[in-house]
């Protein structure tokens, strides 16, 4: 009998470096925002609210970057790519 752990919580926990295999944090310990002492400096990810899961992850990451452009800017800088036929 050959025994496979691929992507089991004891290779969550070994691998990724989660406690018992979890996936994110716990609700209690999720990071209200992705704020950090360190200027400029922003995390996201699932322990960054609103949590797990790739939705909640990519908001999260859209969070973070809305911290340092703002959103309009963003905006602009797309409409510029368009302009110029980049996208």
């Amino acid at each position: 009998c050959v025994l496979s752990m691929i992507g089991s919580p004891i290779t969550h926990e070994r691998f990724l470096r989660r406690p018992r295999g979890t996936y994110g944090s716990s609700t209690e310990d999720y990071l209200k925002d992705g704020s950090t002492p360190f200027r400029r400096l922003v995390l996201c990810g699932d322990g960054v609210f609103p949590g797990i899961g790739i939705p909640a992850v990519a908001l999260s990451g859209a969070s973070a970057a809305n911290t340092m452009v703002s959103p309009w800017k963003q905006w602009r800088c797309l409409d510029t790519l368009k302009k110029k036929k980049l996208i």
